[in-house]
């Protein structure tokens, strides 16, 4: 197992996509089962959908 933040999984793997997630969503931290040399970009996909869902539940609409 490895803990790494987004940010990372994602200069490493899709640096395109660092444009589009918030600070928060860069910051936030990641457990990798089978560590950052196994992922391939539809894991990283998932990994970013699973994030902005995560972060969207903390967000309070008025």
């Amino acid at each position: 197992m490895e803990t790494v933040k987004l940010a990372t999984i994602i200069s490493t793997v899709m640096p395109e996509v660092h444009r589009v997630l918030t600070k928060e969503e860069l910051n936030a931290f990641i457990v990798l089962r089978d560590g950052l040399h196994n992922l391939d970009r539809h894991d990283v996909l998932e990994i970013v959908e699973a994030t902005i869902n995560n972060a969207k539940r903390s967000v309070l609409y008025h």
